[in-house]
């Protein structure tokens, strides 16, 4: 009735209908059921496009009428809403079922989930694991196991079941340790066409379900046209599921009625198969005769019903012109945060000396029953020791351990994962360490003891995942969307290999909150610096993220930020991001441009004391050695590694007091206030330059140059140092990299003796004026600056 009122109603709307595969809202209605003749209480589900509007409305009870006001070009969003929607297939909204003879009500949260097919499915299975262990914890269930709380249920088409490569990643994660969720119900729509390529193109294997045979579980091929087995596959499932905890796929052999969708002419490709269907009856049609015919149903009820249906669509249909609908509810926790309704302020995120002493201390110290690895002994354990009791010189792994550590002492939990993230890529890390004699694994920040039987310890997973990038970050990505008060980190080996999950980064990270409103706080550390690696192990393309921020150019309007892209340069810095990204009162995603070379060089350290109370995050660091700003002629504005480069050709240069070193730590959103702040100092400067060891059309600078440009003073304009454009991240030959790095830099510093002399022009022409008492003339650029022209910057330059 559904599909037929749209079809009358709507006949140019494209919906991907559900007809020919009706009997889905069959099999999906018994997984719920059965699930919950199991104890379990909540199903998480993703949703296919095609039917998806017949299910949301027949099972899990979407308003018709807000279906309606979406398939006339309306929002599924109230009015005033800020976020901008989503195509019609892609609606989600949570809901509640009552089964008679089950006592307490099922939650189905539906999944949003971009166009990209499957992209979704491991987003289902990191939602599903994180809710079904909150859910244990709220309950203190001692004897828990994964899945005992939690059904997820993925809906799947054939020719993207066999064809995604994200379907093989999931599934090959499927069953472990840190990634299980206790097993999913995978459904395939299969209609043995995909789009307009038959089967026997889209896959070499007899079946689209044949790619989950590598992962060694149970695959039911059911018949469409015959609902009651349908039901009989979802009782099987659910039941192998629930024993044994594993994934189970359904293949559901059904058709599909029109074309890929309701636009489309299906015979121009698939004129047999269409002779076919056109002169067979409807699947619901069929089953409808069936019961008629053994006395189970009668003509009249079944006519009652489909009038009842229809009067409801009608009344639908009207209300859709004026309804306003209701907004989905925030999921538990994130009831407790917000979105920032003003522009965000940096809080204070130091923590007791003392106290971060005594975690750094307890990261390095394990059980008696623990054989460590000799050089790590020597090189990690006892340098950090020694390191923390000085109270200086701290490095990056230090700082990270500090961070997650006060961090689990004040109740969150720290999910780190990705490829070797427990040693770390370049051995930097150890937040597990592995006995010499049992292989037995140990994390010492898991060890740390509670203050008070009060004090409630949170969890650090290290998780060492397989190697792929598209799924785990997917995971994670579901992880953070379901608990806000677990730091979930996801460390590429090196920044490149991020492009392996762009999907993710594009359609959910960056804009998930504003097409859906679904916050998510997730950590990407992408390493990222030009050290020799060639073009694949070099740049964390910092562009591209940048390119998906919202940050407005011209800077006068202070819009909230959708995404957060740091490039810290200190171990201090790194430490209060990760602490400030669960301090806040909001959630945003953060990409941090994270250290290589860094981690181990000895100017990039930081002392105990820039992590104390008090301190937090810098969005910009002004040059520490600067002794009197009015000497300075040149700004150098840098972001990341490449300052400290700078820092010491500065050091060895005879005119390097007139060289002032910029640091942008946080690019998006872009700190124009701090920034002006700091270039302001500066009044005698005449020369603006940015430098980067990135091409030109790669790095920052692109992003970076009008927002710098429009803060400038008169007469000032913005210089590029750095590599010209190119094809490829970088050169893959040491030695032209490294000749590149030598150019670049020097020419950092070419022409300082010409500025310096303009300076002392300047200066000997103000002393004349003023012993001649003449009124001081505009000689050059300098005296001419106007930095309070800039108001719009001026006004507030400390708040942020």
């Amino acid at each position: 009735v559904f599909e037929h009122f749209l079809q009358k109603k709507l006949p140019s709307v494209k919906r991907y209908g559900i007809e020919g595969s009706e009997s889905i809202v069959v099999l999906l209605d018994q997984l719920v059921f059965e699930a919950a003749q199991y104890g379990v209480t909540d199903i998480v589900a993703g949703l296919s496009h095609r039917g998806r509007l017949g299910i949301l409305t027949s099972l899990f009870e979407y308003p018709k009428d807000e279906v309606l006001r979406k398939l006339r070009g309306g929002s599924e969003f109230s009015d005033g809403s800020p976020h901008t929607g989503d195509m019609v297939v892609d609606l989600a909204k949570s809901a509640t079922l009552n089964y008679p003879g089950i006592d307490s009500p099922i939650n189905v949260d539906i999944l949003c989930n971009a166009c990209h097919l499957d992209s979704g499915m491991p987003i289902g299975m990191g939602k599903s694991r994180t809710k079904d262990i909150n859910i244990a914890r709220a309950k203190n269930n001692q004897n828990h196991t994964i899945g005992d709380h939690v059904l997820p249920v993925s809906l799947h088409g054939d020719s993207s079941f066999a064809g995604q490569g994200i379907v093989a990643e999931s599934l090959g994660m499927s069953g472990l340790t840190h990634f299980t969720n206790g097993g999913t119900v995978h459904v395939i729509i299969n209609n043995q066409v995909g789009y307009t390529t038959p089967a026997s193109h889209t896959r070499t294997t007899r079946y689209a379900s044949d790619i989950a045979k590598f992962v060694d579980i149970p695959i039911i091929h059911v018949n469409g046209d015959y609902p009651e087995e349908l039901a009989r596959a979802a009782r099987t499932a659910v039941a192998y599921r629930q024993k044994f905890r594993k994934d189970v796929v359904i293949d559901v052999w059904t058709f599909r009625k029109r074309g890929h969708n309701e636009l489309d002419e299906p015979s121009f490709t698939q004129p047999a198969m269409y002779k076919r269907i056109n002169s067979r009856k409807s699947i619901p049609a069929m089953y409808e005769g069936k019961l008629i015919e053994s006395g189970e149903l009668t003509r009249e009820k079944a006519d009652k019903v489909r009038k009842q249906w229809l009067e409801s669509l009608n009344i639908a249909f009207a209300d859709s012109f004026s309804c306003n609908p209701v907004d989905p509810t925030r999921p538990p926790g994130w009831s407790k945060l917000g979105a920032p309704h003003e522009y965000p302020t940096e809080e204070a995120t130091g923590v007791n000396t003392n106290e971060l002493s005594n975690i750094g201390v307890k990261s390095v110290t394990t059980s008696e029953s623990v054989t460590v690895h000799p050089r790590i002994e020597r090189f990690h354990i006892k340098p950090r020791l020694k390191k923390l009791q000085e109270g200086a010189g701290l490095d990056w792994a230090t700082a990270e351990a500090l961070a997650f550590g006060s961090l689990l002492a004040e109740g969150y939990n720290v999910r780190l994962s990705g490829q070797d993230v427990g040693r770390g890529t370049f051995s930097q890390r150890h937040a597990m360490l592995v006995c010499q004699e049992t292989e037995k694994v140990y994390v010492p920040l898991n060890h740390m003891d509670a203050d008070s039987q009060e004090q409630r310890m949170g969890k650090l997973e290290v998780v060492n995942s397989n190697l792929c990038e598209g799924a785990v970050v997917g995971f994670e990505y579901g992880v953070s969307v379901e608990d806000p008060f677990t730091l979930a980190i996801w460390e590429a080996q090196f920044g490149d290999f991020y492009n392996n999950s762009q999907t993710m980064f594009d359609g959910y990270i960056v804009s998930g909150e504003t097409k859906w409103g679904q916050q998510n706080g997730l950590v990407l550390l992408l390493p990222h610096g030009f050290d020799g690696g060639g073009p694949d192990h070099s740049s964390c393309r910092l562009e591209r993220h940048l390119q998906l921020s919202n940050d407005p150019v011209d800077g006068h309007t202070d819009a909230m930020p959708n995404i957060y892209v740091t490039y810290p340069t200190t171990p201090a810095q790194f430490f209060h991001l990760l602490r400030r990204q669960v301090k806040r009162n909001f959630r945003k995603p953060l990409i941090v441009a994270a250290p290589k070379t860094m981690l181990r060089l000895a100017s990039a350290t930081s002392a105990l004391n820039e992590m104390s109370p008090g301190t937090c995050f810098k969005p910009v660091l002004d040059d520490p050695t600067t002794r009197d700003p009015h000497s300075v002629k040149r700004v150098m504005v840098v972001s990341g590694k490449l300052y400290y480069d700078l820092a010491k050709l500065k050091n060895e240069n005879p005119l390097g007091e007139h060289v002032a070193i910029v640091r942008v730590e946080e690019l998006t959103p872009f700190p124009r206030r701090e920034l002006f702040h700091v270039l302001s100092r500066y009044d005698n400067a005449t020369d603006f330059v940015w430098v980067q060891e990135e091409p030109r059309n790669a790095g920052a600078y692109a992003f970076a140059a009008p927002r710098i440009k429009s803060m400038l003073p008169q007469h000032a304009t913005l210089r590029y140092v750095g590599r010209s454009e190119h094809a490829a991240t970088c050169s893959g030959v040491e030695t032209q990299q490294a000749a590149e790095h030598v150019q670049l830099t020097t020419e950092a510093f070419d022409g300082l003796r010409g500025l310096v002399a303009d300076l002392v022009i300047d200066s000997i022409a103000t002393q004349h004026e003023k012993q001649h008492d003449k009124p001081a003339s505009v000689i050059s650029a300098s005296v001419s600056h106007r930095w309070a022209s800039r108001a719009v910057y001026a006004a507030h330059s400390s708040d942020h």
